[in-house]
């Protein structure tokens, strides 16, 4: 039955768990499939978030509003999953805009869905529980490296975890999520072409 799935999404929930027949059936019909086209909203402030976005292909950005400025706090990419998570985990207005920057293939369950599946096993609740987990542990480490790194250690450590999301995301939007300015990331871009070059 899991063969029908993606290889990425069945490589990201075996992470978690091992399903069984019966809720890998579950899993299936709950599980639905959206094409994108880029700059789609897929959230907004104030919306009540009713969505868990898989990335199966493109790039998703997350983002909120200092006065009319738009501060990018996420920038998601395949094999990501990408929600405003405060709002669809407590049931609380979302103060984040998600919007597509590609054409996107997102794999998606509703909170309803998954609430049927958590009343269904202990196993599908144990998923939603680490993974969760996760989110959280992702988001407190890349605010203490926001705060506490230089920005070229936060420059460094983007590379290393996502080395190919600088040739594909407008620049204003890495050097907001970065917490650096424009001219510093092209800078950096520079200098590490320059060291490329040189080896």
């Amino acid at each position: 039955m899991m063969s029908t799935m993606t290889p990425n999404l069945y490589s990201y929930v075996s992470r978690f768990v091992s399903l069984t027949r019966e809720e890998e059936k579950l899993f299936m019909q709950h599980l639905q499939v959206m094409t994108c086209s880029p700059k789609q909203v897929l959230t907004k402030v104030g919306d009540m978030e009713q969505h868990v976005y898989f990335i199966q292909k493109g790039l998703v950005r997350k983002f909120f509003y200092r006065d009319q400025e738009e501060v990018t706090v996420q920038i998601s990419m395949e094999g990501d999953l990408v929600s405003s998570s405060v709002s669809f985990l407590s049931g609380v207005p979302s103060e984040f805009v998600i919007e597509t920057l590609e054409p996107c293939t997102l794999a998606f369950f509703t909170k309803s869905s998954l609430e049927t599946m958590y009343d269904f096993s202990a196993n599908f609740e144990k998923m939603g529980r680490l993974i969760s987990l996760e989110w959280m542990l992702y988001k407190e480490r890349w605010d203490i490296i926001r705060m506490v790194r230089s920005p070229k250690e936060r420059f460094i450590q983007l590379l290393a975890e996502k080395p190919g999301l600088l040739h594909r995301v407008p620049q204003k939007y890495i050097a907001s999520m970065l917490n650096i300015k424009p001219e510093t990331l092209s800078r950096y871009k520079k200098l590490m072409a320059e060291a490329s070059e040189n080896t």
